[in-house]
């Protein structure tokens, strides 16, 4: 995989967490990526992490998620590729 810059893969880091806490399922569903492809980009820190609630529950906040989805739309925007 080619690596990315830092500074864009985590424009989430800089968010306060806040909105609704996004179960697993959940971020699956609004990003249309598959389980697997989303820890993996936790785990290259190219996607942000899910916050443990308890021993057997994971969340995202809502905010985390949606500057994501800015910074790669405005990624695409930025090179010409969005139309």
């Amino acid at each position: 995989m080619q690596a990315q810059s830092p500074e864009s893969d985590r424009s989430w880091s800089d968010v306060v967490p806040g909105g609704q806490m996004l179960r697993p399922q959940e971020v699956v569903s609004r990003v249309g990526l598959s389980r697997s492809q989303i820890y993996q980009m936790i785990s290259e820190g190219r996607f942000p992490p899910f916050i443990k609630l308890s021993e057997r529950a994971s969340a995202m906040p809502e905010t985390w998620l949606d500057a994501f989805v800015q910074d790669r739309a405005r990624a695409l925007c930025e090179k010409g590729q969005l139309k």
